[in-house]
């Protein structure tokens, strides 16, 4: 750690950026119009990469569900909410421009109306949901903390379980047996997140310690499976499709524990280098979050580029690198701002 900075935690947020930047450019490729190997190639990289988002969640709950760490009511709303709710409406305004200018090539007064009707029914650029989340989880976050506080080892662990149980491996199961034979049981809660949050909190205190060689396993199990399945999914038609890309699949949770797990064994065997780079990528994070769409969509949607017939998969791996670099340095510029550095 180095000036109250977690070295794993940064990892897990550096590599979860570069993982998001890798889903969206290869799905930014995807086409039904190509071949199957393709479009089964690009899809098993996108679901490859659902994993980054709980983990950043689980960063978060590591980092926020601590009791010792203070959160007063000033902080939250003062600080970290306000903070969201500016981004969300800059960035929904940025976004509404971007299309108005280069896509519908027609801006005009009626796109700041758009962008506000936007912000609050929803509709803008995809990545923007993580933004809504994050406003939820925050909400929601004294009184989660009232839980660690009083709460034991045993207590966590329960709570895991039941979360995963209900939240996870049910709502799975549930979309495998079609709508007509739904399991009734179910738990007062509309997503996963909670789930993620708890497991970042119980992994980081020590409640949970999966190991090198189970986090390995659950990692390449997960991994795997989600491949084959999307193989698979491509020239069949199963339920499976909707699940691949949703974050309550238990393939996409056990990857994601896999990943976290991994990375926090790694807490002293990474070279220094590595720790640099990280932590330069993880204080950058958000913005390469919330700008990296803005060049994929120069290029694929504007430009209308097709990457597979200029170069394929090594084309769209530069691509990603070019626009983690282009992102990382964006960001790095904007924080020379002083208003704008609060905010990403």
């Amino acid at each position: 750690m180095s000036g109250g900075r977690i070295a794993y935690l940064s990892r897990i947020k550096a590599i979860s950026a570069v993982a998001v930047v890798i889903l969206h450019t290869f799905y930014s490729a995807y086409s039904k119009a190509l071949p199957d190997g393709q479009r089964a190639a690009l899809m098993s990289v996108r679901n490859l990469t659902t994993w980054a988002v709980p983990c950043f969640v689980m960063v978060t709950g590591a980092l926020l569900l601590d009791p010792k760490r203070e959160l007063t009511y000033k902080k939250l709303f003062g600080k970290m909410i306000l903070r969201m709710c500016i981004t969300l409406l800059a960035f929904t305004l940025i976004f509404s421009c971007f299309d108005a200018l280069l896509i519908k090539k027609d801006f005009s007064g009626g796109t700041f109306a758009e962008a506000l009707k936007t912000t609050v029914f929803g509709g803008g650029w995809p990545h923007i949901w993580y933004l809504y989340l994050m406003i939820a989880l925050y909400l929601t976050m004294p009184a989660y903390k009232l839980i660690t506080k009083a709460a034991g080892k045993r207590d966590i662990l329960y709570l895991c379980v039941v979360y995963a149980v209900f939240l996870s491996v049910i709502p799975t199961a549930n979309t495998l047996l079609g709508s007509d034979k739904n399991i009734a049981f179910y738990i007062c809660t509309s997503s996963v997140y909670p789930l993620y949050l708890f497991l970042g909190y119980a992994m980081h205190q020590g409640f949970i310690k999966p190991g090198l060689i189970p986090s390995m396993l659950m990692a390449l199990i997960g991994a795997g499976s989600t491949v084959g399945l999307t193989v698979y999914s491509t020239t069949h038609e199963t339920k499976f499709a909707s699940l691949l890309n949703n974050y309550s699949f238990v393939l996409t949770a056990i990857t994601a524990i896999g990943v976290y797990g991994l990375l926090m064994c790694s807490k002293d065997r990474s070279p220094a280098l590595i720790d640099k780079v990280a932590a330069e990528l993880e204080s950058c994070s958000f913005g390469i979050y919330l700008l990296h769409l803005i060049p994929l969509k120069v290029i694929f949607a504007a430009a209308k580029f097709k990457p597979m017939e200029h170069g394929g998969y090594i084309t769209l791996l530069g691509i990603a690198a070019g626009v983690t670099v282009l992102s990382y340095a964006a960001t790095k510029l904007l924080k020379l701002i002083p208003g704008v550095k609060k905010i990403i």
